[in-house]
């Protein structure tokens, strides 16, 4: 199987494995002093957590796109009961598309979104706005 790998230096590998095991709804398949690692099959995700209390945190944002409308709600009603204070962007332009999604933030304020494209574009519509997360 091929996986995307993200690996993230947290401040805390204890608060963040409890955010990521909300969030992605999956506890760790591996989980050692220090370290965490999270193997998804939908989406193929290798998640590698290494605690580094002094290490500067300055992603952007991540992204997780499901094919259905129905997975952003799903994962939007695990988001709110895990009380990760979820912000959902209803029929939102993004990235030169129209999208229902939602934000978290982790607990080093990297943030994540889960998002469906409803429809995609070459080009932004007249007076469509610039959103925050690809407009520099």
């Amino acid at each position: 199987m091929t996986r995307t790998h993200i690996a993230l230096d947290v401040a805390n590998i204890d608060q963040a494995v409890r955010f990521y095991q909300s969030f992605l709804g999956v506890g760790p398949f591996r989980l050692l002093p220090g370290y965490a690692q999270f193997l998804l099959e939908e989406p193929a995700l290798n998640l590698a957590l290494s605690e580094r209390p002094s290490a500067p945190h300055s992603a952007g944002h991540f992204g997780i796109e499901v094919p259905d409308p129905s997975m952003v709600d799903q994962a939007l009603a695990r988001a709110r009961k895990s009380g990760l204070n979820p912000e959902m962007e209803a029929n939102t332009i993004c990235c030169h598309s129209r999208q229902e999604k939602f934000w978290v933030r982790d607990p080093d304020g990297y943030r994540w979104e889960v998002f469906w494209v409803r429809e995609r574009w070459t080009a932004v519509p007249d007076g469509a706005p610039a959103c925050g997360c690809c407009a520099g």
